[in-house]
């Protein structure tokens, strides 16, 4: 995990306060097939209103499927999509009330700013005084108004996101589909855009639910996050809880960075835990109870942060061990070091930049410790 995604589990926190509705948009045990081939398998959501919610996964795990299955560009094989109390899977995506923001934007290049966010309130007969008054209101929610008369060619990559997120809003969707909605952006702009728009659509109250690859854009962006896998939702969860307490390998590794100690449960007490590993010269020491049993093959993971590098030996008890540096990743806020330790594994730790040069703190070669809380980690079965 870089500093940036560390950061927007804290100090980025959607609001909560303002939802409604628990089962507001429902997903039930929504399946697609293309050919035999399972794009999406028995999945289960409720998504509460005005809530953002993220579909997180690689390239082929099912998310965009999923997502034009809301949309109505593809209907389910079997299974049930609900919104505020309507079935809508044999609804077409024009009778649908959701409106979905593609990550190229589909602006109409020959149309003004005002223009584009007009075309779907024309195509709804709303009378021209209404339009006026609507495209005026969206100009201003996105901050686009001195820019109403631009062509898309004359806008740059965040103003014409913007009108495109301003046309997708200004028929008050009852659901709005964002599908990877920062890809065309470079990483600066991505950053504060992201904030940006879940400033407008939580202050619309807009129900959303947005595709993407991006973990970063996941956690920064959504109150919870749904990660898939192979057509299968793998865990639901907001964004401390998918990265703090993953109940699965693959949910730990998939977001941000980790260390991971296969090992077996030596001492299973209620109160702690002792796992022993051949990377490590000593047991790992868990300071609570887990729901495991004594010789079982688990995996002990600890993020990056979580581990502490020093010079000189720790003076706790438990969870330390001595290495050589052997790789350092410079991020300027802070640097990641690769430390190999005797058996041959290798665990990374993160360390804040606090002085002029990264250099000073350690450098190739350097013996140092590293070593965690009993509290840092946690024990993976699956």
């Amino acid at each position: 995990m870089s500093a940036e995604m560390a950061a927007a589990t804290s100090d980025h926190v959607p609001r909560t306060d303002k939802l409604g509705n628990e089962n507001y948009v429902r997903i039930i045990d929504v399946r697609k097939e293309f050919d035999g081939f399972v794009a999406v398998d028995s999945v289960n959501l409720s998504i509460r209103k005005g809530e953002i919610f993220a579909l997180l996964g690689g390239s082929g795990c099912g998310k965009s499927t999923l997502l034009r299955c809301l949309a109505g560009f593809e209907k389910p094989t079997s299974g049930k999509i609900e919104l505020d109390g309507q079935i809508i899977n044999d609804l077409q995506p024009y009778d649908r009330p959701i409106n979905m923001m593609f990550q190229s934007y589909a602006l109409f290049p020959h149309m003004t700013v005002e223009q584009n966010i007009a075309f779907g309130l024309k195509q709804d007969g709303m009378a021209k005084d209404a339009i006026a008054r609507r495209v005026e209101e969206m100009l201003g929610i996105v901050q686009m108004n001195k820019f109403a008369k631009r062509k898309p060619h004359q806008l740059s990559g965040g103003q014409q996101q913007r009108v495109a997120l301003a046309r997708s809003l200004a028929k008050s969707p009852k659901l709005l589909l964002l599908d990877e909605p920062m890809g065309a952006l470079d990483k600066k702009l991505r950053s504060q855009m992201q904030l940006e728009l879940v400033n407008i659509i939580e202050r619309l109250g807009v129900t959303c639910v947005m595709v993407t690859h991006d973990q970063e854009e996941a956690m920064n962006m959504a109150h919870r996050i749904a990660l898939m896998d192979a057509g299968h939702i793998r865990q639901v969860g907001t964004p401390d809880e998918i990265y703090e307490q993953p109940t699965s390998r693959f949910a730990a590794e998939f977001v941000g960075s980790l260390n991971v100690i296969e090992g077996k449960v030596e001492e299973d007490e209620a109160d702690f835990v002792t796992i022993r590993s051949d990377a490590l010269p000593d047991s790992v020491y868990i300071g609570h109870g887990i729901s495991g049993f004594e010789g079982q093959q688990v995996a002990f993971a600890v993020r990056p942060e979580k581990v502490t590098i020093s010079k000189d030996e720790p003076v706790q008890k438990h969870n330390k061990a001595q290495g050589i540096v052997e790789d350092i990743a410079y991020f300027g806020s802070h640097s990641v070091y690769h430390v190999r330790l005797p058996s041959g594994f290798k665990i990374m730790a993160h360390f804040a930049n606090r002085k002029r040069w990264a250099s000073e703190n350690f450098t190739w070669n350097d013996q140092v410790w590293v070593s965690w809380g009993d509290d840092a980690g946690v024990v993976l079965t699956t």
